[in-house]
């Protein structure tokens, strides 16, 4: 008796190992003969079970090279499917698909026998493509390291025979990706790739309505999607981008704390794009934080030449030259620069000030000083100072106008009012 049933688990076991091949054909048949993609799906999908339970080499090679061709082919036209029915029969049939097509190659490739191989790789820049534009929806939905793998695998997809071609949009994609999804350090390695690529591509931009930050999109169509939202307006088509690359990197390594990087890239930039304002400025804020104001001015007046209507370059090369260096003269043309581009720029009204406030402030001191009975040179330096302060009054009168809401403007503009002996003005403004 025990005999038997040691026969009859051993018959059972060889009609379980001989059974993929009817099954592989029958997904065969639903697919190429009835279009009945679900049936196709259900039958290999069953294959696929049984095979995963055997050694590769108790399968038959025609068997098996037909499963992989045939589950790449039906996940494919699963993914792609209008019918939401059939379309939700697997979240996973891109995938699938994609490992169906890439199995068939390669078996093909190991037996030296191809039947399907060509097929397969007809169906290989379709698949890439489907990577992309699923990447794209799931950047869309702010799924950033989900686009970030898609754009990756169509890249990897079409690096290989028969597309072999180095599509950088994609990688580019994939950097973008991985910046909004703070994946800083893949994306340092993409842009360092880029860099080393000499990659110029093409930029997509618009500003964001609500933030008026600029945003960057994959491609022209989702730009042209979301500014067609209301949600984004300004759209831009850049060109090359060798430049923004290394203001990019350079960007990343400073979030990631790593300063010697950012260093190098800064410097290795501004030798390649000398005119680019971003790394310039780059290279300014390095000068800036090393005080090496030389240089920090020497820059200044590079972006200055670029972009001479550039209020803010005027104005910090007026506080460079106040703050730390002390020469208030060159502060003050500064400044005036500043204002000739912009009359209504408060800040560079009250720096103005400040070194007439200072000065004054300075005679005070050595009136202080002087012996009781120096009436005469008191009240020289008293007459000197009272004209030092009236230079100050009408840049922080200005200022003040444009600015009313600037505490420090409004307290130094009562303590000129006061020294001016002008009380009533003074009291006004402390309300």
């Amino acid at each position: 008796m025990n005999r038997l049933i040691l026969v009859l688990c051993l018959l059972a076991g060889l009609q379980l190992s001989a059974q993929e091949g009817p099954i592989i054909s029958s997904a065969v048949i639903s697919i190429d003969r009835n279009g009945d993609l679900a049936q196709a799906k259900k039958y290999i999908d069953e294959a696929a079970q049984i095979i995963s339970t055997k050694p590769e080499s108790e399968v038959s090679y025609k068997d098996l090279r037909k499963f992989y061709y045939y589950q790449g082919l039906i996940n494919f036209r699963i993914y792609n499917s209008q019918d939401p029915k059939i379309s939700a029969l697997d979240d996973q049939a891109l995938d699938k698909a994609a490992e169906g097509f890439r199995k068939t190659i390669e078996y093909e490739k190991q037996t030296g026998k191809e039947r399907y191989t060509e097929d397969a790789k007809q169906q290989i820049p379709f698949v890439a493509n489907a990577y992309a534009q699923r990447g794209i929806q799931k950047s869309g939905n702010e799924n950033f390291q989900g686009a970030y793998e898609d754009f990756i695998l169509s890249y990897e997809m079409k690096k290989e025979p028969p597309v072999s071609q180095t599509d950088t949009t994609m990688l580019y994609n994939a950097s973008i990706m991985a910046q909004n999804g703070q994946m800083l350090d893949k994306a340092i390695e993409i842009n360092k790739k880029l860099i080393d690529m000499g990659y110029r591509s093409r930029v997509y931009k618009a500003n964001n309505v609500e933030t008026g930050e600029v945003a960057e999109f994959p491609n022209r169509k989702q730009m042209d999607l979301a500014v067609q939202s209301g949600a984004y307006k300004n759209p831009v088509v850049e060109g090359d981008i060798r430049a923004d690359l290394y203001v990019t990197i350079t960007g990343l390594y400073l979030r990631n704390g790593d300063t010697a990087m950012y260093d190098k890239y800064v410097q290795e930039g501004r030798q390649k794009f000398p005119n680019n304002q971003s790394l310039l400025l780059a290279e300014l804020q390095k000068f800036f934080e090393n005080k090496e104001y030389e240089k920090a001015l020497v820059n200044l007046d590079q972006a200055i030449a670029k972009d001479p209507d550039n209020v803010v370059m005027h104005y910090n090369k007026g506080v460079i030259l106040q703050n730390e260096m002390e020469d208030y003269e060159r502060a003050l043309q500064a400044y005036e620069d500043a204002l000739k581009v912009d009359s209504t720029y408060s800040d560079a009204l009250y720096m103005s000030s400040i070194i007439y406030i200072d000065r004054a402030n300075a005679i005070g001191e050595e009136m202080n000083e002087l012996p009781l009975n120096a009436t005469k040179k008191y009240e020289e330096l008293k007459k000197k100072q009272t004209s030092v302060f009236e230079k100050a009054l009408p840049y922080l009168e200005k200022a003040h106008r444009y600015n009313p809401d600037d505490t420090q403007v409004t307290t130094a503009l009562a303590q000129v009012y006061r020294a001016l002996k002008m009380y009533e003005k003074a009291k006004a403004l402390q309300g």
